[in-house]
């Protein structure tokens, strides 16, 4: 009875108390968390480097980040030797062979990475002293061996040509090129000839002018102790000599005169890139920084932002559409609109970002847009904050950036300072939308001529038409450039002529067919046999083990990988019936082939062929043989575009085949090379079981 007696005066004392809430007022936010940062201990060595020591022993792990604060680098005609210096750094020393090095960082369980500008090493605090000995002795006395120079310079020309036709590469190419300048270095680009240029000389001068103590930072964090850690740094880069990089002058970055289209042809896309881009002047120091940081967020900085709402959730245009903002001390900071969508909705896509991007100039945003865009930042804020790596980083931040010492303290304050006047005053002051290029890469006979028409502002607007390296070029005339009485029909009746004939090719009844190709330095096996009954067997094998098996029969078949065996569907079984065939384009319903006009493959022009609506069949214009082949499939809501780029044609039995066939798989590429084709060979009904 005295409980329920208590409980009643309990809640009659809350009722005044209740009384005065008024819900139907959203609560205004709280002060912002005061933020106490540990300071790191510090001490500079003679040389110059300046160390930063944070202390944390929640967790028996400690880890140690090198970095030199470099000025932007214009390599030229280097360009590359960057990337090569990183390649071989890491990779043993002259007192520590390369096997033997990463042979003890394995058996410590520990992590060592270390780039041109830059060195990272992680391991538990009971073996950070010898991890700490090895990554010093790998960046202070670098194994720059001759063999592997050459080994790393194959390596990187061969991701260049790996990417020679990915969309996304060419569009970050050249929207770089063009919002730099080809004499920035955030400009330049990385080609097969200037690797070439670049000898191991080099390689050893890059690391000697900017490898130096003299603007270095050494960031050591986790459970160690200053003293201890101290006296070991010393030893270890008290020998470590070099004076400060020296920094060259290069051209500032200039946006355009006018708001322009600049269209980059990729024939091969599925689906173009598209993004407005400029410049402006704000650092972290200004105060219009984090109006600017809160802008962002809004307009594209997530899947609560204008654009991912607009683009993806309500047009369905793109997987997703975001905004970037970011800042250097060395040259103008930039903004970045972007979203990859669908070929048919490219030339609405840029009015939609031209659109929200125009709507932050003119109209305030809400105070719920503000909130969240608020919120978000606190939260990521007071997250970072639970790792010691962090501490560690906001100091540099400040030594390096010439910020105030409070910045961080006093971050949160800053950000819920900042007020709708605020957000559209900035936007108003640095979107320069009157001054943005809109980058278009993408597939130009399905998306220029919407394009040129597109009015996001109420007029036309120019556009300059560039190659994926971003060069001037001609606005390509598709209409033109397939000549009279060229239509699909003839070229296919071409190309039978072309390898040897229709009567010829009708007397083939089957076909066997050998290959191998290298991938990762294994050697893959690959027997082929088909005939023309609708049948065929694929088997994949390596070091005489199978792979992956496909055997198609008629009205069944299967895939076989790893010991597991996946029936296909009816949708999967006519895909691979129309793969099976020994010349498909005996069996081709001309009624639904499609024209796409004249493309160029590798520097080659070649009439397209759409075959099916996911398929294209690439004939040369001079030869009319089939050089390449093109098709996308959905793979987890991602479209996939896979290429065969077919060659080396050899007649057998009167009839050309190639006998090279190169494989894109994403940026991957591989060659397959035919060893043997065997005509009207006679299978067993048990190749096909």
């Amino acid at each position: 009875m005295k409980k329920i007696i208590f409980l009643f005066v309990f809640v009659l004392a809350l009722n005044p108390l209740h009384a005065q809430i008024d819900r139907s007022q959203q609560p205004q936010p709280g002060p912002a968390p005061k933020i106490q940062l540990d300071e790191p201990q510090e001490f500079m060595l003679k040389n110059g480097l300046r160390v930063l020591v944070v202390e944390n022993h929640k967790l028996p792990r400690a880890s140690a980040t090198l970095k030199i604060d470099l000025h932007p680098i214009f390599e030229g005609k280097l360009a590359g030797a960057n990337s090569l210096l990183s390649s071989m750094l890491g990779k043993g020393s002259v007192n520590i062979p390369k096997d033997a090095f990463e042979e003890e960082v394995d058996f410590l369980g520990a992590q060592i990475n270390i780039g041109s500008s830059s060195a990272f090493a992680s391991s538990l605090s009971r073996y950070f002293p010898r991890v700490l000995d090895l990554m010093a002795d790998a960046v202070l006395h670098p194994n720059f061996l001759a063999e592997e120079f050459e080994k790393e310079k194959e390596r990187l020309i061969e991701g260049i040509k790996s990417n020679e036709n990915s969309v996304t590469a060419a569009a970050r190419r050249v929207e770089r090129l063009i919002t730099y300048g080809k004499d920035h270095p955030y400009g330049e680009f990385t080609s097969i000839e200037s690797v070439e240029n670049v000898s191991l000389d080099d390689v050893k001068n890059y690391y000697t002018s900017n490898f130096t103590p003299a603007n270095a930072y050494l960031i050591i964090t986790g459970d160690v102790d200053f003293d201890t850690v101290k006296k070991q740094i010393k030893n270890l880069f008290k020998s470590w000599k070099g004076s400060p990089s020296k920094s060259v002058a290069f051209p500032a970055a200039k946006n355009a005169p006018s708001l322009e289209i600049n269209f980059v042809e990729m024939p091969n896309a599925v689906q173009s890139e598209v993004s407005v881009e400029f410049t402006t002047e704000v650092v972290k120091t200004d105060a219009d920084y984090f109006p600017m940081l809160l802008a962002n967020r809004i307009l594209g900085g997530g899947a609560q932002a204008r654009l991912f709402l607009n683009l993806r959730e309500d047009k369905g245009y793109t997987y997703g559409s975001y905004s970037s903002f970011s800042t250097d001390k060395y040259t103008r900071s930039r903004f970045r609109a972007s979203a990859s969508v669908r070929n048919a909705v490219t030339d609405s896509s840029v009015v939609e970002l031209v659109k929200e991007i125009e709507k932050m100039r003119l109209e305030e945003v809400t105070q719920k847009e503000l909130d969240q865009a608020k919120a978000k930042y606190v939260g990521e804020f007071v997250l970072a904050l639970e790792r010691p790596a962090t501490i560690a980083q906001y100091a540099l931040s400040i030594l390096t950036e010439g910020l105030p010492a409070d910045f961080y303290t006093t971050y949160l304050q800053k950000i819920n300072a900042v007020s709708i006047e605020d957000i559209q005053r900035v936007s108003q002051k640095y979107l320069y939308l009157d001054n943005a290029r809109i980058f278009v890469t993408g597939k130009g006979s399905e998306v220029l001529e919407n394009l040129e028409k597109v009015m996001p502002k109420g007029q036309v607007l120019p556009v300059n038409y560039l190659d994926k390296y971003g060069n001037t070029v001609e606005r390509p005339d598709y209409d033109a450039a397939v000549p009279e009485g060229i239509n699909p029909a003839s070229i296919v009746d071409n190309y039978i002529e072309a390898i040897g004939g229709l009567e010829k090719l009708k007397m083939i009844v089957s076909k066997k067919e050998i290959a191998s190709a290298s991938m990762q330095g294994m050697t893959l096996e690959i027997a082929s046999k088909k005939t023309n009954q609708q049948q065929s067997s694929l088997l994949v094998s390596m070091m005489g083990n199978t792979m992956q098996k496909q055997i198609i029969n008629k009205d069944k078949g299967y895939n076989e990988a790893q010991g597991q065996r996946m029936e296909m569907d009816a949708d999967g079984l006519k895909k691979a019936l129309a793969d099976a065939t020994i010349f498909p384009e005996l069996s081709l319903e001309m009624d639904d082939v499609k024209m796409g006009g004249v493309v160029d493959v590798d520097g080659t022009k070649a009439y397209e062929l759409k075959v099916s609506e996911n398929k294209s069949f690439f004939y040369a214009v001079d030869s009319f043989l089939k050089i390449k082949v093109s098709e996308t499939q959905e793979v987890q809501g991602n479209s996939i575009t896979q290429e065969t780029i077919l060659g080396d044609y050899k007649a057998v039995d009167g009839i050309l085949f190639p006998h090279k066939s190169t494989q894109s798989f994403g940026p991957q590429k591989i060659d397959f090379i035919t060893k043997s084709i065997e005509l009207n060979v006679t299978f067993s009904a048990e190749d096909f079981q």
